[in-house]
């Protein structure tokens, strides 16, 4: 754990803070780079992707707030610092989709065309990203007695590494979506892949994360968030998918 890269005067750099912008600059390179094959302004998409990045921020410091409320409601001036660590990504996404889905309207864009354009690099970022949350120390693992574990310092006990997991698998997502992207089925159909990929992750991986409180039968907020993005990826891809079909038909 490194939670703090260094300090200048009243100056912090932390760790945490330093990953997710670094997440969010790469992918924002590869998106404006690959923007002109999906036959789309790479301004109008930069213009989008500053509205997302302000809306994800927003969205996932109000989700990790409402799951944390109990700490926020004894320090609630701490809830403005989320730079120290503390974004719930699904509250992220949640937003982002909302604020993308509002801009690429305004900017006369195709929504699900720009979606697939984004969607391999949103998983991208958060691969880059959960290592930040591995050296802030967040987001951390169930204790175990034996197998590949991690120890914190201040701890004496042994931890499944689920920051370094988890940065593995969204790093194979993201291959896989760019795979998939040279034979795309219909306009969302990535970003619906990606829906149905990390939702089906996120819900297992949670079963050894330690950081999160469980609400009913052992399934915890994060995982049933998981089942409706699933469900809703099903959905939409079907919904997708058929309007596709018709609209070959015709």
């Amino acid at each position: 754990m490194h939670r703090i890269i260094f300090q200048f005067g009243s100056f912090t750099l932390y760790s945490y803070g330093l990953l997710v912008a670094a997440g969010f600059l790469l992918s924002t390179i590869l998106i404006l780079r690959d923007s002109e094959k999906f036959g789309m302004r790479s301004d109008s998409i930069f213009d989008c992707l500053i509205v997302i990045l302000i809306g994800g921020l927003i969205g996932g410091r109000l989700l990790f707030v409402l799951i944390n409320w109990e700490y926020y409601c004894r320090y609630p001036l701490r809830a403005l610092m989320f730079y120290e660590g503390g974004l719930a990504f699904q509250g992220a996404l949640a937003v982002a989709v909302l604020s993308g889905a509002v801009m690429s309207r305004i900017k006369k864009l195709s929504f699900w065309k720009a979606s697939d354009l984004i969607a391999p690099y949103i998983a991208l970022g958060q691969a880059v990203g959960r290592i930040g949350c591995y050296l802030n120390g967040c987001c951390y693992g169930r204790v175990i007695e034996r197998g590949i574990g991690v120890t914190f310092p201040g701890e004496t006990v042994m931890r499944i590494p689920t920051q370094t997991y988890s940065s593995l698998f969204l790093l194979m997502i993201f291959m896989v979506l760019i795979a998939l992207r040279k034979r795309r089925l219909f306009d969302g159909y990535l970003f619906t892949m990606y829906m149905i990929l990390y939702a089906s992750f996120r819900f297992f991986m949670d079963f050894m994360r330690g950081d999160n409180l469980a609400v009913f039968l052992g399934i915890r907020i994060s995982q049933i968030i998981s089942i409706g993005m699933f469900l809703c990826g099903i959905i939409v891809y079907i919904v997708l998918s058929r309007a596709k079909k018709r609209g070959n038909e015709n």
